[in-house]
């Protein structure tokens, strides 16, 4: 495998993945609009695919499973025509990595933990918060006690005085 100036994926032939794919297409003869039927993939999407225009998509996980979908339908090998656009060389153009992408992956990594402000100042303040309010009850439930318990010692010496 080999890669163009424009970044695209070739095969030995010296085919693109989408020429491959459209060559696939009209061999059998499908038209975009039967595939899309047959597939329920976009129209846009088949044509994207076609063009190598991988940009298009909102992230590389659409990409790849379209890619192999398509790929799959026409009777070609979804995984082979991945790894030829996964080892494009990135930034190439129109069918290199966008920098969508990339900042797609930065995000997502920061929103893997709790944002920082929670993490250094919330989660610290809630977690004297609950201590605070443990020891409060405790010391509530134990003076409710001592007062329970200074009743019942006075409450036999009253029946007795009655009686």
């Amino acid at each position: 495998m080999t890669a163009n100036e424009g970044g695209d994926a070739l095969n030995i032939e010296g085919k693109t993945v989408g020429e491959m794919l459209r060559t696939a297409r009209e061999e059998k003869k499908l038209t975009v609009e039967q595939v899309n039927r047959e597939t329920r993939i976009s129209v846009q999407t088949i044509r994207s695919l076609e063009r190598d225009d991988f940009g298009e998509f909102p992230s590389e996980t659409y990409l790849q499973g379209f890619l192999r979908n398509y790929a799959d339908f026409l009777g070609l090998d979804g995984n082979t025509l991945w790894a030829m656009v996964a080892s494009r060389p990135s930034g190439g153009g129109a069918g290199g990595s966008g920098p969508s992408w990339e900042i797609e992956a930065a995000l997502k990594e920061e929103k893997l933990g709790p944002p920082r402000i929670l993490r250094q100042l919330i989660l610290p303040v809630l977690v004297v918060l609950v201590v605070l309010f443990v020891w409060m009850w405790l010391r509530e439930k134990r003076r409710a006690d001592r007062v329970d318990q200074s009743h019942r010692i006075e409450a036999p010496s009253e029946m007795g005085a009655a009686g």
